[in-house]
């Protein structure tokens, strides 16, 4: 478990692609499974006011935006077969980057102090920019397309799940 951990910090710092994950779809399941215990436990911590069915729901919907324009741009460039490892790098670093997240989401739901607020809040942007970062690089190395292109791709890709989340779940 430790090796899988290392190896998508490694592609969080931006020193392997997803060219060296597995290509089976077995492995992208395994990481499916994880990266969903992860984001369900992450956003039931960070978001307590929700149900269950919201914050699975909210979950579904990213993934499944995530999932349907990563495929669809990797069938548009000829290397639909690169899909399961594109998409298992995309969900293992998003995992790794919800956990260095969960710090900074406690400190801005439960800290009193406005220095400390203001750093969680830096920091939050930070792994913003710094996930779009990632996702750029595995866009890159797996489609062919600049990095920037993949980073303007994968915010695209955040913004759109997170207003069809709010449209289907909005309170």
């Amino acid at each position: 478990m430790l090796q899988i951990l290392g190896f998508f910090w490694q592609m969080c710092l931006l020193r392997k692609g997803p060219e060296n994950l597995p290509s089976s779809s077995f492995a992208t399941m395994i990481v499916f499974a994880i990266y969903l215990a992860i984001a369900t436990t992450v956003v039931t911590l960070t978001r307590p006011e929700e149900t269950v069915f919201v914050v699975l729901g909210t979950i579904a919907i990213g993934i499944s935006i995530q999932a349907l324009i990563t495929y669809l741009l990797l069938a548009f460039k000829g290397y639909r077969q690169r899909f399961p490892r594109t998409w298992a790098g995309l969900l293992g670093t998003n995992a790794v980057m919800l956990l260095i997240l969960l710090p900074f989401n406690f400190i801005l739901l439960q800290s009193e102090s406005d220095a400390l607020r203001l750093f969680a809040d830096s920091a939050t942007w930070v792994c913003l920019g710094w996930w779009l970062a990632i996702a750029g690089f595995i866009y890159h190395r797996s489609v062919g397309i600049s990095v920037l292109q993949g980073s303007v791709l994968a915010f695209l890709i955040e913004l759109l799940g997170v207003y069809t989340a709010y449209g289907l779940f909005q309170s």
